[in-house]
């Protein structure tokens, strides 16, 4: 069978053609991700295959790390989360322990009082009435409601469900409920996902509305599915509900297509597009899966997928100053080069910022670029309306806007405007810098030269050490990470300890030393050192995505171990999508039922509706059979036919050794090729 697969990221937008059959690449393409409008990148890069065999495809697969991207910067729609179930103090109360799961403004919560039955003695209903009354007073102001419940096994997710009904009635934004994203029993990880699902569907809405309108206009019709993040695709209809199931969308594909390039069985996988690096680890042949949910960004969620590291580095990566030191900052944004090719007012700006004489505290030296209008758009500030219309004839440098905009530089505050994706930056990044190293044969690099001038004033350096001491950076923060990521799978009991930044001073010397031996071989041994230490993995590294050619080897080689490079390495998330097999799956629960220790019975809730067993077989009978329903309904919508391959696996829960708490019944359905 020959499939399309399409993965945008940050920066590119990359393409593959893929016989699932021979396991061969046919064909492959590239181009730069066009933001806001990422409807042009996908058409540029799909005219860049052959027609005739975008003609045989039998279906299209797209990766994205849009959600990986918008998580790690903290960026997303305006979104408020509606809780049922606890009484608003006991929220209140937990503000803290939210916000480690990456709830951190309060006001998106709603809270309703309620009690379920089957857990509670008095159960009770919220006060619907008052909820449908309360509506435009309580979501006029975002863009999308998640809706989560506590106890949703006990009534089937009832109480979510009926308000889902109550705010369809009067809101046309995108509603989502818990239950149709996870049953995991932490709470709080249910809340985070639910809420970060909410903020995340207009990206991906938008992304499937491009993806759709390039088809249409050539006419193609076939059958489009998203890779989730733990590898299998899904439809496009279960994208549009669930997008926090892309949250290592790009990531896992690049576990496939590193898999399908490399065939190694164990190996370290490192992805390293524009605006994050993610690292993975294969072993015995597959993708090491996340135990506990995914962790990204602030957030702390319930969504399975593989066991993926999102590292704040990549070619867009801004490089900024303070106190006379270069750094790596956590953000995104527009290579300076890029946008140069782009407005040719950059270089002129940039020109009579590198003649200055004296430095500057502040980034006076980047650009701000319009990404979305809100002219009309309610919620923002006088000052927020100001800077956007200054910006809508085209990217202003810093000090001219502010100038524009009559505003001050110390107090000038555009954090929620980035956040939002209203706006971006511009500036100097490690892709500048391959350019003007001439490691990257796309850009003129003037614009490059006038920033390293600007930068050496600052810092008080010569322009020409500035673009290795970039490189020897971008090196070092991989070390780091890799290092970070492969202690904490070597001691798993004390993987909190060896996350970032608890190892830097560790993984610091770690790389000093390893640097010196490299530089100094065979040096002797220098007597004022009192200890040794070094860091080295006998696994692989696979390297994915544009930059990593540059970086990846010189890694490799501090911690004692082999890169691996492909000619398709910069287009193997695309491979993965490709690659990627379809899966359905649905759960249920058999609770077990307890009048004080006795246990009388077991409960199954299906479609909001109770039955009761005595015997337990008869009641894993009954979840059996729902669970097969559920996920024959499931594999439908992944066009799967109606007569999948389905495997059912049970899984009892106890607490302590001898208390039964409930059987989870687990159904899969795959397709032919499915593993």
């Amino acid at each position: 069978m020959i499939t399309i697969g399409i993965d945008t990221g940050g920066t590119c937008t990359d393409a593959a053609i893929y016989n699932t059959e021979t396991r061969k690449i046919l064909a492959s393409g590239k181009t730069l991700t066009t933001r806001p409008d990422l409807e042009t990148g996908i058409a540029r890069v799909l005219d860049s295959l052959p027609e005739e065999l975008i003609r045989q495809a039998q279906s299209l697969s797209l990766s994205t790390t849009l959600a990986t991207n918008a998580c790690v910067e903290n960026k997303g729609c305006r979104a408020k989360l509606l809780i049922i179930g606890t009484a608003p103090e006991i929220i209140g109360r937990l503000k803290e322990v939210l916000s480690d799961y990456g709830i951190r403004e309060m006001d998106q919560l709603i809270v309703l009082d309620a009690k379920a039955e089957h857990i509670y003695s008095k159960p009770y209903d919220p006060d619907w009435n008052d909820l449908e009354r309360r509506i435009p007073e309580l979501f006029s102001d975002c863009d999308a409601v998640g809706i989560v419940q506590t106890f949703p096994d006990a009534n089937g997710g009832r109480f979510e469900l009926t308000a889902l009904r109550v705010l369809q009635k009067h809101l046309t934004i995108p509603l989502t409920i818990a239950y149709d994203i996870s049953r995991e029993t932490d709470f709080l990880k249910i809340c985070a996902s639910t809420l970060l699902n909410a903020r995340l569907i207009p990206l991906i809405v938008e992304f499937m509305q491009a993806v759709h309108h390039v088809m249409e206009d050539r006419d193609l019709k076939i059958p489009l599915l998203i890779v989730r993040s733990d590898g299998t695709l899904m439809s496009e209809e279960m994208a549009r509900t669930c997008p926090v199931e892309t949250l290592l969308s790009g990531p896992s594909a690049s576990v496939v297509g590193g898999m399908e390039l490399s065939g190694e069985k164990d190996a370290v996988l490192l992805d390293m597009g524009g605006t994050t690096t993610d690292i993975a680890m294969i072993r015995n042949g597959k993708p090491i899966p996340a135990s506990k949910g995914i962790l990204i960004g602030q957030y702390r969620t319930s969504i399975r997928g593989v066991d993926a590291q999102a590292v704040s580095l990549g070619g867009d990566t801004a490089i900024r100053f303070c106190d006379g030191r270069m750094y790596l900052d956590s953000v995104r944004i527009i290579p300076v080069s890029i946008l140069a090719s782009r407005y040719e007012s950059v270089q002129k700006d940039l020109r009579e910022l590198s003649l200055r004489t004296s430095p500057h505290t502040r980034m006076i030296h980047e650009f701000y670029v319009l990404q979305r209008d809100i002219t009309g758009k309610p919620g923002y500030t006088e000052e927020e309306y100001r800077i956007c219309d200054h910006l809508k004839s085209g990217p202003v440098i810093t000090l001219k806007l502010t100038q524009k905009a009559g505003l001050d530089l110390y107090h000038l505050d555009t954090s929620r405007l980035e956040q939002e994706g209203v706006i971006i930056k511009s500036g100097l990044t490690p892709t500048d810098i391959m350019v003007w190293k001439k490691d990257l044969d796309l850009y003129d690099d003037t614009a490059v030269r006038y920033l390293l001038a600007y930068f050496a004033m600052n810092l008080g350096v010569p322009a020409e050490t500035i673009p290795d001491n970039v490189y020897e950076m971008v090196i070092h923060t991989l070390y780091k990470n890799i290092g970070a990521y492969l202690l904490s799978h070597q001691y798993p009991k004390s993987r909190g300890y060896f996350a970032p930044p608890n190892t830097d001073m560790l993984l610091d010397a770690c790389y000093e030393q390893a640097r010196r031996q490299k530089t100094s071989p065979g040096q002797e041994k220098d007597c004022t050192e009192i200890a040794s230490m070094s860091l080295t993995t006998p696994l692989p590294l696979i390297g994915i995505g544009a930059p990593i050619h540059v970086f990846l080897p010189k890694t490799a080689e501090l911690l004692e171990t082999r890169a691996i490079l492909s000619e398709y390495s910069c287009v193997a998330n695309a491979l993965g999508a490709a690659a990627s097999r379809r899966i359905a799956s649905a759960q249920v629960s058999v609770t077990a039922v307890y009048d004080g220790f006795s246990l009388t019975g077991y409960r199954v809730t299906e479609d909001c509706e109770d039955h009761f067993f005595e015997s337990k077989e008869e009641a894993i009978a009954c979840g059996r059979q729902a669970a097969i329903t559920a996920v024959r309904k499931r594999a439908l919508l992944q066009g799967l036919g109606t007569d999948p391959d389905i495997c059912v696996e049970e899984e009892e829960n106890y607490v302590g050794k001898n208390i039964l708490v409930r059987i989870l019944i687990k159904a899969r359905a795959g397709d032919s090729h499915s593993s």
